[in-house]
């Protein structure tokens, strides 16, 4: 069986801070077992991801292209995270 899961791409290299922060907050509720964020960034939001952990989140952080990618997924979501870990 094969699972799909949304991805929801969220672009903030172009954001001013704390615009990045609030984009990915407002999107929190789009998170369920079978969607994650992936954050495209020029930076790594280490303020946010404590947020994310307080707030029943998950998060990788990776480096593809010049970029930092933070995938945001809930933590409840077991098969989503191994989905995720892989990438």
């Amino acid at each position: 069986m094969i699972l799909e899961y949304e991805e929801i791409i969220l672009d903030c290299r172009m954001l001013e801070s704390p615009e990045p922060m609030n984009l990915v907050i407002k999107n929190l509720d789009k998170c369920n077992a079978n969607s994650y964020l992936k954050m495209v960034h020029r930076i790594e939001p280490t303020p946010l991801i404590g947020i994310l952990r307080a707030n029943g989140f998950s998060s990788k952080i990776s480096r593809q292209d010049g970029d930092v990618v933070l995938y945001i997924w809930i933590n409840d979501a077991e098969k989503l995270e191994r989905y995720i870990q892989e990438l």
